[in-house]
């Protein structure tokens, strides 16, 4: 079976936890690969990955998770820096930063597609909220990503309520702490 070069070895044993197949880390890209009838003779699925056919397809199809090299990085967050510093400044347009909506938009579509970088979220997050924009832009963000926002939003939302009284006496009075 021919894997997708997309798929990294982290990936790839990412795919088969889901499926509670545990690949050790130290193996090559290579052995992983030679060894993935095996792989699958010990897959549990579940909700997430539901058969045989759809593990293989996801293996056999390119990654959804992009991930930039260096250089497509580098431009990425000067981009995101600077539509993070047009809308801090009020979306007053100048020379330094942007000069029209037009040139912030055309910004916004070259790096939405990376939108599990959290820079990049950031950015759609300000320009969507600017009143000349165009057309509203949402990051393209992957399952992987998703989920751990998921995550850190229930993590948010739990608070512990904590109440604390102590006697009163003279030197000390009456200590209420809510935390």
């Amino acid at each position: 079976m021919l894997i997708d070069k997309s798929h990294s070895k982290k990936d790839i044993i990412n795919v088969f936890l889901k499926v509670e197949v545990v690949i050790d880390k130290k193996l090559s890209k290579g052995l992983i690969i030679n060894n993935l009838e095996e792989y699958f003779k010990h897959c549990k699925f579940n909700d997430s990955i539901k058969n045989l056919t759809e593990l293989k397809f996801i293996l056999q199809n390119e990654n959804k998770r992009q991930r930039p090299n260096l250089e497509e990085k580098n431009i990425i967050m000067f981009k995101c820096k600077k539509i993070v510093k047009w809308a801090t400044c009020n979306y007053i347009y100048d020379p330094s930063t942007y000069n029209s909506i037009g040139e912030v938009y055309n910004d916004i579509l070259f790096i939405h597609k990376w939108g599990d970088i959290p820079s990049v979220r950031r950015a759609c997050r300000f320009y969507n909220k600017c009143l000349d924009c165009i057309n509203h832009v949402n990051p393209e963000i992957s399952e992987d990503i998703q989920k751990e926002i998921q995550d850190k939003k229930i993590l948010k939302k739990t608070i512990m309520y904590k109440i604390e009284i102590r006697r009163a006496t003279k030197e000390n009075p009456i200590v209420i702490t809510f935390d």
